[in-house]
Order: C-alpha cells, then structure tokens, then sequence
C-alpha cells in the first residue's frame, strides 16, 4: 500500500512538472499581423473603414529568420526557432462607413528549429500548423465616414480596434495561446492625398502569464508609428515606413522593437505590398530579418453613385440620379423636370412647365 502510494505522488510530481514546463510553449509568437485593407500601413491599421457594403481579401506572407531565442537558467539564449514561413488569408466588410468586421485565418506553412533546449518533453519545433484564428472589429470615432467609391484615405481620423484570436492554434510549435487573450488598439492617422502617417497604442490582454526559459510573459504594452509617403513616379504607389514593439514588463526577452519598411502598388482593384525587415529588440517573435509579400483584392461598386441604377445603364455614372418619377431609369439628376427655369425644390408644378407671362408668383405653376 505503502508503495502504491509513494509510486501515485512521484508519477503526480513528474506530471506536474512536466505540465509546468510544457507551458512555457503555449504562446503564439506570430507579432506580424498584416493590414486589413488599402487604407492601412503595413501591420498597423489605418482608422478608415473600407466603406459601407464593400470588403477587401488579402493573401500574406511572411518569411522571419531566427524569431525565437529563449534566455535559460545557465543565461544562454539558444536559438529555438531558426526559419518560419507564415501566411495569413484575411476578409473584412465595411459597414455604414465606420465600422468593419474582419476575420483573419493564419498559418504556419513550415518552419524548422530545435525545441531539445527547452528540456520539456515535448519534443521538435518543426514542421506547419494552423495558428490561432482571430475576429477583429474596428469602429471610426473620428473623422469623415468612408464613402464606398473612396480609394484612398483622406484628413484625420481615430479608430478604435478589438481584436479576439480563437485559441485552437497548435502550442507546440509555438502558433497558438491555449487561453483567452484580446487585443485593444487606439489608432489614429492622418493623410493627404493618400500620403500620411499613423499611430497605434495597444494592450494585448492574457488570461495567465506565460513562463518561456526563464522569462515570463504576461499583459503588453502594444505601440507603433507609419509613415506612408506617395512616390511620383506612378499614381496609387507609396512608400511605406514602420516602427512598433511591444513590452510584457516581465524581462528584456519579453520586449520587442521592429521595423519594416518596404513600396505598395494599387492597380485597379489589386493592391500589392512587399516589405523587408529586422528587429531592434529581439525578444519573443521579433526575428532577425523578416520579409512579406502581400496582395488585397479590393472590389469596386458597381453603382459608383449609389443610386440604384447599375453602371452599366447609368448615363451619370458619378452623379445619383433623383428619384421623383421622372425619367428615373437613365441614372442622371433632374433639377428642373419641367425646364421653366425653377429648381424643382421650389416649383409647385415640377412636371408641368407654366405657361408664358401666367406665372407671376414663380412658383412654377400658371395662375389661374
């Protein structure tokens, strides 16, 4: 009996132990979350929405060399993660000009490393595996609606952003929490012309802090600066620039300070974004190189001015026709129906011109 119960308590030590070290994977150190539409920097939103009814899909890559070192207990930093390909496949619908839901699905295609140095049990750090999965929704506090026919920002703006990620991503090659995290961003920018610059300051929200090496990571301090600056040489190309980071307050290897610069492209309804980059600070998820390819899908209205009437048949295309029963169907406005001279906003008899030298009121009717 005796030996039944010593050999219960070491197998419950031995469990316990190895759940405590375990943990220290459950963390997602993805810290590239690219933007959800064209009015955005490269991963720090814009305050814009994309505009009532109308949506973006977007395609990432994203290649980082060396984004995970894991300070241990003999002060070594050994390198668990050497190469990391990532993508993310991300859709967001504007609604009523200031506010946007997106749902955003990243991936890890591969990486490899070697996870022996953690001493966990849990074994390699290579291969690919679905990350956690996240619902983000945006509100403009500040600044003009977008209009659904708006292709680039313009004038001030402020933003609020939610973002909640779905924690089924695999932990054990570092893509996902296992608890319930949020992230809540202020956002603010300003442009002209399409050339502008934006801040972001966040909090990203975690249940439990997280044990990684000797490191604890719990709630962040989220920041960024971007600058999007317009290149003469083609309409719709820009010049991106990007400064952001992250502190845990818990250690120096939970801080982070990235940069990313890097040109983008619209052509019609696609927009293309390459982006190369290093971080500064290297803690958790900031690697020493990263490179992105990004392309979004934008697709314009087919009813430009929003009147109802197809392009395709509207002879105004850019002018809403005014629907008042008369000659609603050719899509353009008809200030003055009857043509006697008297804006139909002011004439009694819109549809019926008054006769010559009978209309000494003008109101558009003839006297009687």
């Amino acid at each position: 009996m005796a030996r039944g119960t010593l050999f219960l308590c070491l197998v419950a030590i031995v469990w316990l132990d190895a759940e405590g070290v375990s943990a220290q994977r459950g963390i997602n150190i993805d810290r590239f979350r690219p933007t959800l539409d064209r009015f955005g920097f490269i991963a720090i939103q814009g305050s814009a929405t994309p505009g009532h009814k109308r949506w973006n899909l977007g395609l990432w890559t994203d290649y980082s060399w060396r984004p995970l070192r894991v300070r241990l207990a003999d002060r070594s930093r050994p390198i668990i993660i050497d190469n990391r390909f990532d993508a993310d496949l991300t859709f967001e619908l504007g609604l009523f000009g200031r506010w946007a839901l997106a749902v955003e699905a990243p991936f890890v295609l591969y990486q490899n490393g070697d996870g022996a140095e953690l001493m966990d049990g849990e074994g390699t750090v290579t291969g690919a595996a679905v990350s956690d999965p996240r619902f983000t929704t945006k509100v403009r506090i500040y600044g003009d609606a977008t209009d659904p026919n708006q292709d680039r920002a313009d004038g001030p703006g402020v933003a609020l952003l939610f973002r909640v990620p779905v924690p089924v991503g695999s932990e054990q090659l570092f893509a996902g929490e296992d608890q319930f995290t949020f992230d809540l961003q202020a956002l603010a920018d300003f442009h002209v012309l399409g050339t502008g610059g934006g801040l972001m300051l966040g909090w990203r929200f975690r249940r439990d802090e997280q044990p990684i090496g000797v490191e604890e990571i719990g709630q962040e301090l989220l920041y960024g600066v971007a600058l999007k600056l317009a290149i003469p040489v083609l309409r719709d190309f820009y010049g991106l620039v990007e400064l952001r980071g992250s502190t845990s307050f818990r250690g120096r290897d939970t801080n982070t300070l990235e940069g990313d610069l890097g040109p983008r492209y619209t052509i019609g309804q696609v927009t293309l974004s390459a982006v190369i980059g290093t971080g500064f600070v290297r803690g958790l998820g900031s690697p020493t190189l990263r490179a992105v390819l990004g392309v979004m899908w934008s697709p314009k209205s087919e009813d430009i001015d929003g009147d109802g009437i197809p392009d395709s048949r509207d002879e105004c295309p850019r002018l809403p026709e005014d629907l008042d029963g008369f000659q609603d169907q050719d899509g353009c406005m008809d200030p003055d129906n009857d043509n006697d001279f008297i804006p139909d906003a002011d004439d009694r008899c819109p549809n019926e011109e008054a006769l010559e030298g009978r209309d000494e009121d003008e109101d558009g009717c003839t006297d009687p």
